[in-house]
């Protein structure tokens, strides 16, 4: 279905986890138990590491997405009174 809408053109058994209904194609199933968890974790880490400066706060995500990882710092970036930011001094240790 992916490929038939242009998406996944890289995508293979080889670079992929590819799933049917509820199960997993792959020979010898996911590589963790917690693989679909990893690659969201990865994947909000990578979203948030486009405003090009380390965060310091604590995040909680249920079902999250890019979309969603999107939004959420467009909205975050527009209400400037929930952030600010800082240097720190480097440690000279």
């Amino acid at each position: 279905m992916m490929k038939r809408y242009g998406l996944a053109r890289g995508g293979s058994l080889d670079n992929a986890v590819v799933i049917d209904g509820d199960r997993v194609l792959n020979d010898g199933g996911l590589r963790y138990p917690d693989e679909f968890v990893r690659h969201k974790v990865l994947d909000c880490i990578g979203d948030f590491s486009l405003i090009g400066m380390p965060i310091m706060g604590h995040v909680v995500a249920s079902k999250s997405g890019h979309a969603f990882n999107h939004a959420f710092l467009e909205k975050f970036f527009k209400e400037k009174g929930s952030w600010e930011t800082c240097t720190m001094a480097n440690d000279p240790a």
